[in-house]
């Protein structure tokens, strides 16, 4: 349990005491002050606990009020202090003998003990350097003290921990995306169909939809291999600033780019249906309108959450946790430590190490993520996208399949026919095979550079910590500056 320990005599003092005990609690938390009266459960052995407290505190206060070396047994007129039984005598020897810190506290009126005043047992206390709580100065003296106390104690605190993770489908999702492509598989060839196309010269229309289908799959790949040879390391620096960015600032950055692309994808839509513009468009509008609401919700939820991180730490990263997460927290963590001045209270020793501890263990799962196969890569990061590709096969099979069908029927089934559609549909899955390989190696290098850049500034973060927690050649004057108490700036 540790904390602090207050010693004192009772007597007229007793409500400056009691003041300082609620100022201590107030700062460390009450499980980390004790105090006799305060703190002893009713029918517990006072001297049991006593003893325990003492050997479990990190600090010891005793408080010296005038006349405290010289206080009388009401009874034998002998000096308190010299009696064995003392219990002021008895929790300064032990603190002393265990090795404690024991801060003399004088207040007003006292005079710091002499050496011929104290019993050998105690003597050490002489050399103790003191704190002065004076009633004319006392918040000044109160702040001092804390400052002082916070380097030895740190108020209990527990990792948040982090929010549930995200649904994932397990193997029904593979059972029933199976199940759809052999459903797929077997009625789409035996839909009927009109052979007027071969009345016309055409072709049939099943032959249309596997080659739009195959040309939709090519699209993907060309658009990601263009975007990555072209613009690969800016997109990549940009990346990695913003998501270095609160969540409102990223939205700011980012915004004007999707509206464009949004617009875009509008014109084309409606440039596409021709006569039939002006329905599009009030289509398009609700879906728009439903997806701005959404976005708007989304944005709300995103922005308490970054709140939250910012007030409350350490907050422990999930257990997959993605490259913005991973570098949202690194520089939230090196914009605290920016605003925290030397030396760090324990407190704030204690969670920025934990966090960067945590930080290293999501690095190393991260390594291992890099390091994955690639159907573990698809089932774990993109299990609906794999399963559309795997229906979306099914069907661009389907569809020749049914193309080779009619051409039999209509008596134009040669060798060559069947060929070329067999050829199309292995096409179509080249491409898809192709995509998801340009998948499996991007997030792959995405991890390995987002570990080598991660751990370097997790490194200069530690080397910081320790700079910040060595001792100020200045007595502290005031606790330390906590950064969360304030909104994060950008």
């Amino acid at each position: 349990m540790g904390g602090i320990f207050i010693n004192y005599r009772r007597g007229g003092h007793e409500h400056v005491v009691h003041r300082l005990y609620r100022e201590l609690t107030g700062n460390f938390g009450e499980d980390q002050v004790f105090l006799d009266r305060q703190s002893i459960v009713p029918g517990q052995q006072y001297s049991d606990v006593l003893r325990e407290r003492v050997a479990d505190c990190e600090v010891l206060l005793v408080v010296v009020h005038p006349g405290w070396a010289d206080a009388r047994d009401e009874a034998t007129g002998a000096r308190r202090l010299d009696l064995e039984k003392d219990w002021v005598r008895r929790e300064i020897d032990q603190a002393l003998q265990d090795g404690k810190t024991v801060i003399p506290l004088f207040l007003d009126g006292a005079e710091p003990p002499t050496a011929e005043q104290l019993p050998e047992q105690i003597r050490k206390l002489e050399v103790k350097n003191g704190q002065w709580l004076r009633q004319g100065a006392y918040d000044s003296d109160l702040a001092e003290l804390i400052a002082a106390l916070e380097d030895k104690v740190s108020k209990t605190w527990q990792p948040i921990p982090p929010p549930s993770p995200p649904y994932r489908p397990g193997r029904w999702l593979g059972v029933v995306t199976a199940l759809l492509s052999c459903a797929v598989l077997v009625t789409v060839p035996a839909l009927p169909q009109d052979d007027g196309w071969v009345r016309t010269d055409g072709l049939p229309f099943t032959l249309y939809a596997t080659m739009f289908s195959c040309l939709l799959m090519l699209a993907p790949l060309i658009a990601v291999t263009v975007v990555r040879l072209l613009f690969g390391r800016p997109l990549d620096i940009w990346e990695r600033d913003l998501h270095a960015v609160k969540h409102q600032t990223y939205v700011r950055q980012t915004w004007p780019l999707a509206a464009g692309l949004l617009l875009i994808a509008v014109f084309g839509a409606l440039s596409m249906w021709g006569d039939g513009g002006t329905l599009a468009s009030f289509a398009l509008l609700l879906v728009l309108g439903f997806a701005i609401g959404r976005t708007a919700a989304l944005n709300i939820r995103l922005q308490r959450r970054e709140n939250d991180l910012w007030e409350r730490w350490p907050h422990c990263l999930p257990a997959s946790a993605t490259r913005t997460v991973l570098r949202r927290a690194v520089a939230r963590l090196d914009l605290r430590l920016r605003e925290m001045r030397t030396p760090l209270s324990r407190e704030q020793r204690e969670k920025a190490r934990w966090e960067l501890a945590d930080l290293s263990k999501a690095l190393r799962r991260v390594t291992g993520e890099a390091e994955r196969s690639r159907r573990a890569w698809l089932r774990q990061d993109h299990p609906w996208l794999f399963g559309f590709y795997a229906l979306w096969l099914a069907l661009t099979a389907a569809s020749a399949l049914a193309s080779g069908l009619a051409f039999s029927r209509a008596e134009h089934g040669t060798t060559r026919v069947h060929v070329a559609l067999a050829i199309v549909t292995l096409i179509g899955a080249a491409l898809a095979l192709a995509t998801a390989e340009l998948g499996h190696r991007l997030q792959r290098r995405q991890r390995t550079q987002l570990v080598r850049d991660a751990r370097d500034r997790i490194d200069k973060l530690a080397a910081r910590v320790t700079t910040l927690s060595t001792h100020a050649r200045t007595k502290p004057s005031g606790p330390a500056p906590r950064p969360e108490e304030y909104p994060e700036p950008d």
